[in-house]
């Protein structure tokens, strides 16, 4: 099992210092890059960003499909001359070739958050990226996870806050919330999948790998491998942030439930 907290991590200073990362995964064939476990096969990077206070760096237009998933802090994101709010529980979809800015708004404390990628497509021999902030190809969204209406999951063993779908995005296949009361049911999907915790206590089992997972893990989960989560907790559920990719990346989706569970 890939699993890793950002705690574990020592954080990059990138962009001429204006922010520190702490890469937890990376594309598998990415081994001359600094920082994450390479073991993706479509993933670009999954990685913590902080943000200072006073810092504003620019990130310039690349052939990278993004989301960012905000886990402290409030501030603002600016792209195409327009300024956007955004804050602890928001989920921002940028993108490709969509160039931006992005700042605290709270005097002294950072803004920190969780950003996937993609390239566009995903077989591109290469990242590309300008030298100058340029107008892109599409609009950048935000959407508060807490604000959609929860539905019933895995044969109603979660509750799913659909965030951004396959129909909002290019190559991204999904970002949701998953509320697990109990114990999720095991399951595959066609598909690799990162789960990022984000409250509560509980356990993460991969095929027969089991492991137990706090706020701040994120568990990498391979294609076609079952998967399911246990929530330890009495008194409130284990939440979960879930990111997604086909594999294929253009192919339909499928999901089995109900597996035999396997020994750990």
């Amino acid at each position: 099992m890939y699993k890793r907290n950002w705690r574990e991590i020592e954080p990059i200073l990138e962009n001429d210092g204006q922010y520190f990362a702490r890469y937890y995964f990376r594309r598998r064939d990415q081994l001359s890059q600094a920082g994450g476990i390479k073991v993706a096969k479509y993933w670009e990077w999954v990685k913590y960003v902080t943000v200072p206070w006073g810092k504003k760096p620019t990130f310039k237009r690349q052939n990278l499909e993004k989301i960012l998933f905000i886990v402290q802090g409030e501030g603002e994101i600016e792209s195409f001359g327009k300024s956007v709010q955004i804050s602890v529980q928001d989920t921002v979809y940028v993108p490709p070739e969509t160039a931006y800015f992005i700042s605290s708004t709270i005097e002294h404390q950072p803004i920190i958050y969780m950003e996937y990628c993609v390239r566009t497509p995903p077989d591109a021999v290469s990242i590309i990226s300008e030298s100058s902030v340029q107008e892109g190809e599409g609009e950048i969204l935000v959407k508060r996870w807490s604000l959609e209406k929860p539905r019933p999951g895995h044969e109603g063993t979660c509750y799913s806050y659909s965030i951004f779908t396959r129909e909002n995005m290019k190559y991204l296949l999904f970002a949701s919330m998953m509320c697990v009361p109990t114990v999720l049911g095991y399951h595959s999907h066609n598909s690799e999948a990162i789960y990022f915790i984000v409250s509560g206590r509980g356990k993460v089992k991969v095929s027969g790998e089991e492991a137990e997972v706090i706020e701040g893990d994120a568990v990498y989960i391979p294609p076609g491998m079952a998967h399911r989560c246990y929530n330890m907790l009495v008194d409130q559920p284990l939440n979960v942030f879930c990111q997604g990719i086909a594999d294929p990346y253009d192919a339909k989706v499928t999901t089995l439930e109900n597996l035999p569970d396997l020994p750990v």
